[in-house]
């Protein structure tokens, strides 16, 4: 019984000091969140000087391990840390190498056999749409960008056809993807009681950024306090069971 009780408290000890795996996107999409009353200064600084200390040599954000292949998840964080980045103005040189990593791997975003994180082809392409808005120019053809947006379009005919309520789910679990193509007031109803969507770091940002959850800001303020120093948000918890009804 001893041996039992110990074995117990063991396992309870490494549940609490579980650590979750970094997310430069979503680390990214909180930097992007502006003071209340002042979209010149960012609520989060601490994000910003983490994806300025966090660039890997090549250009990339993400965990990117040495001898890996690029994937789609890296693009994704690259692309999302870049955004970021001008958003604010500040990093320069680490944005000319994002764009540039970018440019050189952009193939990766368009082979329909790579893996990806879900809703890819919603994520990147509105992060891509917003730093196409922003000025920023990628070294790649046009048509590859029209590409991506091809496949955007694919995607969201294809959800149209599933079964309403998981659809409604899973477009509320990528909303940063869509941004004004969303339904905001809709995805209000997967708040939860912690003030997030889904506990989506991301989805959450999303949110306040676009002027709909401003009760959303604890649970984001609460999240980036329990950092130290400049520091990195872990990654979501697992799909919730909506939004996995609505994924192949």
């Amino acid at each position: 019984m001893q041996q039992k009780n110990q074995l117990q408290d063991k396992i309870r000890k490494q549940l609490r000091e579980v650590q979750l795996s970094p997310s430069s996107y979503d680390t990214a999409w909180v930097a992007m969140v502006p003071v209340q009353g002042s979209h010149q200064t960012p609520r989060f600084p601490q994000c910003i000087e983490w994806i300025l200390q966090n660039q890997h040599d090549d250009g990339s954000w993400g965990i990117n391990l040495p001898g890996s292949v690029v994937n789609k998840d890296i693009l994704l964080c690259t692309l999302a840390c870049v955004v970021a980045l001008k958003r604010w103005n500040t990093g320069r040189d680490h944005i000319s190498r994002g764009l540039n990593f970018i440019g050189k791997n952009f193939w990766v975003a368009m082979d329909e056999q790579t893996i990806a994180p879900v809703g890819f082809n919603i994520t990147f392409s509105g992060l891509l749409n917003l730093a196409t808005g922003t000025g920023l120019e990628f070294p790649v053809m046009q048509t590859d960008i029209d590409g991506i947006f091809h496949m955007r379009k694919i995607e969201l005919e294809r959800d149209a056809y599933g079964i309403a309520s998981s659809r409604r789910a899973f477009m509320a679990y990528v909303s940063e993807g869509l941004g004004n193509l969303q339904d905001w007031d809709q995805v209000m109803a997967y708040q939860r009681k912690n003030r997030s969507i889904f506990n989506s770091p991301s989805a959450t940002a999303a949110t306040v950024i676009h002027g709909h959850n401003d009760s959303a800001h604890c649970y984001l303020d609460s999240l980036v306090s329990k950092l130290d120093g400049p520091g990195v948000l872990p990654s979501p918890t697992p799909l919730p069971k909506q939004v996995t009804k609505n994924v192949n």
